[in-house]
């Protein structure tokens, strides 16, 4: 069973997020909030990590029978991780002053996740819970909860999310579908394939409320040549300003293996390489 799929899925949004933010210029005039796309990718950014601590954890199979209880594989000798086979709660504690993580970020506070039926299974889900949890002194909040429709496809919903910075508190929310359409059957990775859809709104640290929607389903495919992009779908985000962004991964067609998007801001167009 590929279990860690789904933890993967969310970092290649967020990159892709990250270049639709870096590609706006600050003296254009016709600028849109980038803190509005910032926000998006910092705040799911961070709760995918937070997602793959429980989901390393989750793969141990001799930490989930009660016979570990330390630090290992992602998480740095100074956090510690705990599971409670009763209530089957699992505990990530960075401890109360900062823990300098193996992604080069300081995290303090907790992530407490709650399972409820065998995981991957029909009816299963996960809810990761923020406690006092702080990465580089910016204090998130909010839970995300997986729920396993079936083996292959998963609904993915982010609830009272913020993240308090000092350039001010943005807000986010966040529905999405994940699911394999492909290389099920088998137990490598490279024949997998992927759509993702749903939408998210928040917002920005600059107090502008802003919707994102997956207009087209994001495709990813798992081919060594593909895995850092999608090759197809659209994403449209609209600020309370009247402003538009949209993303398109297959401008030309043909859902190439390609780093070519196209950015339209506003009405005008200009196609970008992915980083």
């Amino acid at each position: 069973m590929k279990k860690q799929l789904f933890k993967i899925l969310p970092l290649a949004a967020t990159a892709c997020l990250l270049v639709f933010a870096g590609c706006q210029k600050e003296d254009d005039p016709q600028q849109l909030e980038t803190d509005t796309v910032e926000t998006e990718a910092i705040t799911e950014s961070e709760f995918t990590m937070a997602d793959n601590f429980v989901e390393e954890a989750g793969n141990d199979d001799e930490f989930m029978n009660g016979r570990v209880a330390a630090a290992t594989g992602s998480l740095p000798a100074c956090a510690t991780r705990t599971f409670n086979r009763e209530t089957r709660t699992l505990t990530i504690d960075f401890g109360n002053t900062n823990c300098l993580c193996r992604d080069g970020r300081n995290r303090r506070g907790k992530i407490v996740a709650s399972f409820n039926g065998p995981r991957y299974t029909a009816g299963s889900s996960v809810t990761i819970t923020l406690l006092d949890y702080y990465v580089n002194d910016n204090h998130l909040t909010g839970t995300k909860t997986k729920t396993w429709v079936n083996a292959n496809k998963v609904n993915v919903v982010v609830q009272d999310a913020s993240i308090e910075t000092a350039r001010g508190t943005a807000y986010w929310e966040a529905n999405r579908i994940i699911e394999r359409i492909a290389g099920a059957d088998t137990r490598i990775l490279t024949d997998d394939i992927y759509l993702i859809s749903g939408s998210s709104e928040g917002v920005n640290r600059q107090g502008v409320a802003f919707n994102t929607t997956i207009a087209q389903p994001l495709k990813l495919v798992l081919a060594e040549t593909c895995v850092r992009n999608f090759v197809a779908g659209v994403v449209k985000t609209v600020t309370e300003r009247g402003n538009t962004f949209v993303l398109n991964y297959d401008p030309i067609g043909g859902e190439p293996c390609d780093k070519i998007a196209e950015v339209t801001v506003n009405g005008r167009s200009k196609q970008i390489e992915l980083r």
